[in-house]
Order: structure tokens, then C-alpha cells, then sequence
């Protein structure tokens, strides 16, 4: 195992399940989640595969696709997972070795992944099914908050180079059409200010507080061009027609 992979897996081996409720019910970030993930639940098709699901806080906002399966590479966290979506299934797997047939899914959603990966074009195997969605949520080294991330987490050192052109690079050569890319969260400073672990997410609770994030949130964000916004979220189809 290299330096870098044992970094990885020292860092993401345990389920965060204090991550997992800051995510789904935190008031004041939790809301934040769901604005960035809610619009993206009407272009997912069943069944939908989820590579690198970690403790499900994806799957658990997509619970409107009739049929979720989770795969990630660490254990403990798919058994988190599996006790929180029971109506979802769940594999451990590596992201470039998926035990799936081709064609097998509608959907495959990617959030925050393919930056820890050696080989990211490896994770976007067939098996999606022709006329399928991909839906890929990356983050962006050229914003702020990410940047301050990748100095302060070493494995998530690997986002400060991606961007809207790498993420949209990964498809090159590939069976894809439709492909867009678009910014997401130009400076969501609450992902700072009421983290769960290094902030005061007690603030949340607090509608004043909450007021006065949006605003500087609002204006801060305003500033920032988008090819340095928060998220890089590319959308494609795998060509062909579906059967």
C-alpha cells in the first residue's frame, strides 16, 4: 500500500455517523445538502448505483428512485449505511473493479471520489446502460474553502487540482453524449463555520445566525467567478438507446 493510500484509508475507514447526522439533519447546513443534491433526484433513473456511497447521505435524499444500490470500499461504513437505508442494498467494492455486469444501471452517481482515485477514468465503467445517466459531483481546487480543505485534510490533498476542464476530461474517448458542466455553491461558508467538528454548529439552531450566513454567503459569493465555485457537477448520457 503506498503513503498516499494508507492516508486514505487511515482517514475514511470508520463510519463518520457524526458527518452522517451534521449532513441530514443539522439545522442550518443540512438545508444546504439538500438544495445542492435535490435537483439532481429528477435526473436519476432506476436502478441507480452510487460508487463511493460512504454512510449513505447521498442515497438517503435519492430515497424517491425506486431502487438504490451503494458500493464502497470500506466495510464499517456500508454496515452504517445499510442500518440507515434499509430499503437501499449495499457491496463493498473497489470503485474500479465493480462486481456488476455491463448495462446493469440507469443512474450512476459519483460525488466526491474520483479525487482520491490513481485512475479516475477507471471508476466509469459500462455499467451504466445505454441512454443512462451519469452524474458526477466533484470539487473544485480553484475555490477558496476547497483549497483551505486540501492543506488542512492530507487526503483530500488530491482535490486541489481538479476543475471544471479535469472533470470534464475524464470522458474523453468515452461512450458519452449530452455532457454538461456546470458550478455549484460559489462560497458556502457554513460548510466552515458550522462543521461539525472544527466550527460551532450549534450557530445553526439560531435564526439570526442562519440569516447572516445566507447574506454573507450571498455577497462573498457574488465576487467569485464561477470556474472557482464550490462544486464542479458534470451531467452525461452513455450513448446509445436504451433497450
Amino acid at each position: 500500500m503506498t503513503p498516499d493510500a494508507e492516508i486514505q484509508r487511515a482517514y475514511f475507514e470508520e463510519a463518520e455517523v457524526e458527518r452522517y447526522r451534521w449532513t441530514t439533519g443539522a439545522v442550518g447546513f443540512s438545508e444546504t445538502e439538500d438544495a445542492l443534491l435535490a435537483p439532481l433526484a429528477s435526473r436519476l433513473e432506476a436502478p441507480l448505483l452510487e460508487i463511493g456511497c460512504g454512510e449513505g447521505n447521498n442515497l438517503l435524499r435519492f430515497e424517491a428512485v425506486a431502487a438504490r444500490v451503494g458500493v464502497d470500499l470500506f466495510p464499517r461504513k456500508l454496515r452504517f449505511a445499510a442500518g440507515e437505508l434499509p430499503a437501499a442494498r449495499f457491496a463493498t467494492a473497489d470503485g474500479a473493479r465493480l462486481p456488476f455486469a455491463e448495462d446493469s444501471f440507469g443512474s450512476v452517481f459519483i460525488r466526491d471520489l474520483l479525487h482520491h482515485v490513481p485512475e479516475p477514468a477507471t471508476v466509469l465503467r459500462e455499467v451504466l446502460r445505454p441512454g443512462g445517466c451519469l452524474v458526477l459531483l466533484e470539487p473544485n481546487g480553484r475555490n477558496p474553502l476547497v483549497w483551505l480543505q486540501t492543506r488542512m485534510v492530507p487526503a483530500e490533498a488530491g482535490a486541489r487540482d481538479f476543475s471544471a476542464r479535469r472533470v470534464a476530461a475524464f470522458l474523453d474517448g468515452l461512450p458519452f453524449e449530452d455532457v454538461v458542466v456546470e458550478a455549484r455553491q460559489p462560497l458556502p461558508l457554513r460548510r466552515a463555520i458550522l462543521h461539525y467538528e472544527k466550527g460551532l454548529p450549534s450557530l445553526g439552531r439560531l435564526a439570526l445566525s442562519r440569516a447572516l450566513l445566507g447574506a454573507a454567503e450571498a455577497a462573498l459569493g457574488a465576487l467569485l467567478p464561477r470556474s472557482r465555485w464550490t462544486y464542479v457537477l458534470l451531467t452525461a448520457r452513455r450513448a446509445g438507446s436504451s433497450p
